[in-house]
């Protein structure tokens, strides 16, 4: 010992080493984990598991499951009338599933054709839904800009584009040709 180190000093000293070498374990225990892409490490220290059976091996605490059917239809009824009220594509997509409603009885449409149009209506109400909730979930984590949440919304946008447009497709495919029929026939 020199005549600057007290025994103190030495023990907090060899404590400190030891804390931060075991410290430094745990990181690189925790790199080789992620480069091994296995688990996802949260900022509070969880590790979860990145295999196929990791998701439905979460728990999280606080997320009480609904085993009541009813309520659950409930809370469905509840977003419906909300998105009804808010969201000005379910507004239009209300007012496009009643006019082809119209067209299809007038024209006496086939079984097929109700099918493909009521899964592409279906598919155009679902991704505005899915929007209306993702754009929800990205306002209530964050309320400052964020590139990650401009993606997110963006993408979630575009999912219900993308559904529009295969639904006008398909739309003009079964409805026009019977149209104009009708009209000059």
């Amino acid at each position: 010992m020199t005549d600057h180190e007290t025994p103190h000093t030495s023990a907090a000293d060899a404590d400190k080493r030891q804390a931060t070498g075991e410290q430094h374990e745990q990181l690189e225990e925790t790199h080789r984990k992620i480069a091994n892409k296995d688990v996802l490490i949260t900022p509070d220290g969880q590790e979860i598991d990145l295999g196929i059976t990791g998701t439905m091996q979460l728990d999280p605490p606080g997320r009480p499951s609904n085993p009541n059917r009813l309520a659950s239809v409930k809370y469905a009824l509840a977003g419906l009338l909300y998105v009804l009220r808010h969201e000005q594509g379910i507004q239009w997509a209300t007012l496009v599933t009643l006019i082809v409603l119209v067209l299809g009885v007038w024209l006496h449409i086939s079984v097929l054709s109700w099918a493909l149009l009521t899964l592409a209506l279906g598919g155009v109400w679902v991704t505005e839904c899915l929007n209306t909730a993702i754009e929800a979930a990205i306002d209530l984590g964050t309320s400052d800009p964020h590139p990650l949440a401009k993606i997110g919304k963006d993408v979630a946008s575009t999912a219900a584009l993308v559904s529009t447009i295969v639904f006008v497709v398909i739309m003009l495919l079964i409805l026009l040709p019977r149209v104009l029929d009708r009209l000059t026939g």
